[in-house]
């Protein structure tokens, strides 16, 4: 493992790293490779701790789960969950805010596959993708704006029929497309 100036070695074998040294590492791979695990915390600017972010590195490039957990109400969360392999995003993915915002589902190679849940504010979506392209089954339901929308993707690109529902008035509306293009409308 590279022992970096400033670094601390921690308990459990990671290496504390200040914020401006991890981003040092990071960014100037020239003169340190990162490798093995490392851990950096966030404060405010009250000195209070905001996060607490674990990585692992092999031979400079990120590797295995990235995990960061967040301050909220009181307590830490697991606020973020990222698998890498060979530096490239690989494997289950996790993001929330522990309240309104929330997005999971994985990634191959650095790209997203399969299907993803994503929920904003009022809006959750169920999206699949193909090689980092939306591919397949597509939804989506806005509780404020009482609207469902669902359909298909093919390469990225609408098709087939899509309906859009509004909830509060059970007013349907029911689209075709073919390779993204509006072909009708009802």
């Amino acid at each position: 493992m590279n022992i970096i100036k400033a670094q601390t070695e921690f308990v459990e074998g990671y290496v504390k790293l200040l914020d401006f040294e991890y981003y040092e590492i990071v960014n100037d791979s020239t003169k340190h490779l990162p490798d093995g695990k490392y851990y950096t915390i966030q404060y405010d600017n009250e000195g209070k701790i905001l996060s607490l972010e674990t990585i692992s590195y092999k031979k400079g490039k990120k590797s295995g789960e990235s995990l960061r957990f967040s301050q909220g109400l009181g307590s830490f969360f697991l606020s973020q969950n990222i698998g890498f392999k060979n530096g490239l995003m690989d494997g289950y993915y996790m993001n929330t805010d522990n309240h309104t915002f929330s997005k999971e589902g994985y990634y191959e190679k650095g790209k997203k596959n399969g299907i993803w849940k994503e929920n904003e504010s009022s809006e959750f979506k169920i999206v699949s993708y193909k090689n980092g392209i939306k591919s397949g089954s597509f939804k989506s339901t806005d509780n404020d704006l009482n609207i469902e929308v669902s359909g298909q993707y093919k390469k990225g690109k609408k098709n087939g029929i899509w309906i859009t529902k509004y909830t509060d008035t059970d007013m349907i509306i029911k689209e075709e497309y073919k390779n993204g293009e509006l072909i009708s409308e009802k």
